[in-house]
């Protein structure tokens, strides 16, 4: 029979184990279990950055550009259909006015911008002026001058013979029977656009008066334009005559809308006794507008290029 010393240290064993047994069940049960993070520390409770470095964040950095963000117009898609860029200008010249104040009408029923180009001395010079200026259209006197072959060019006409005091004289005739003119482009004279002298005394006359020149063309050798610059007189020169020739109106009307896209600006000439030409012109809107090209006034373009030659 064990002594009472053998079972105390029996009972002592036992509780050490089933000790040792629970230490080790609860050891196993905390690392089993995650570990909670600490809290973070509140927004407001943080630094706030230096100013230097925040402007140092929005800068870019060298040989960086900044690209703005899009901003919307209100009530309206960030994406609108873009216009035709506009690509020239084309002004309008109808010459010949004064012979019959019908054929002159539909021109001055145009919504669209124009000049018509009166003659002289005629029975209806005056009344034909004064009909276009109340249109709000631009007048312009078609001067009678000289041309290549002797054919004859009008009343009142000025010829390269003339002394300047004679060239003037006419010219405030003329004027005088087209009240309200704001230019002169020549009926004719290729002979006298091609003179010298001739358009030096002219573009002196008409740079006092404060009139712009409109060189018709009607000659390749004209000076209108080497003289208008030297003599620092405000001019313009036709591109295009609208005519029925090689092809039509038509044509012709597609070609100075081309040639006014492709140069930046452009004059065509038509005359007011040209059947249907006031149809097609008023026709044509949509074709300048899809062509980028826009109608202009004889002044405007003028204004726009600041005196200087146009071809």
């Amino acid at each position: 029979m064990p002594s009472s010393r053998s079972r105390t240290r029996s009972r002592y064993r036992f509780a050490v184990a089933l000790l040792s047994l629970m230490i080790a069940g609860l050891a196993a049960v905390l690392v089993s279990c995650p570990q909670e993070k600490p809290a973070a520390a509140p927004e407001a409770a943080r630094p706030s950055p230096a100013p230097e470095a925040v402007a140092a964040e929005q800068e870019p950095s060298v040989g960086e550009t900044p690209t703005p963000a899009p901003v919307a117009e209100p009530g309206r898609p960030s994406a609108v259909p873009v216009e035709p860029a506009e690509r020239g200008q084309l002004a309008f010249i109808i010459d010949d006015a004064g012979y019959d104040l019908d054929d002159l009408q539909p021109f001055l029923d145009l919504a669209m911008p124009l000049a018509v180009a009166v003659l002289p001395n005629l029975p209806h010079s005056a009344e034909a002026a004064r009909r276009v200026r109340e249109a709000g259209k631009e007048l312009l006197l078609h001067l009678p001058m000289e041309p290549e072959g002797g054919e004859d060019p009008g009343p009142g006409a000025l010829l390269t013979g003339q002394p300047a005091a004679e060239i003037e004289r006419l010219l405030d005739a003329a004027l005088a029977s087209v009240p309200g003119a704001i230019g002169v482009n020549n009926h004719m004279g290729s002979k006298a656009t091609a003179d010298r002298a001739f358009m030096d005394v002219l573009l002196d006359a008409l740079d006092r008066r404060g009139l712009f020149f409109v060189d018709s063309r009607t000659t390749t050798l004209t000076v209108a334009a080497a003289e208008a610059q030297r003599l620092g007189v405000p001019y313009l020169a036709r591109k295009v005559f609208l005519d029925a020739v090689d092809g039509g109106i038509e044509k012709s009307l597609e070609g100075a809308i081309d040639a006014a896209a492709r140069g930046g600006s452009a004059v065509a000439i038509g005359h007011v006794q040209t059947d249907g030409l006031a149809d097609i012109l008023r026709s044509a809107a949509d074709g300048m507008q899809r062509s980028g090209v826009k109608p202009l006034t004889l002044s405007a373009l003028i204004g726009g290029r600041g005196g200087e030659a146009a071809e």
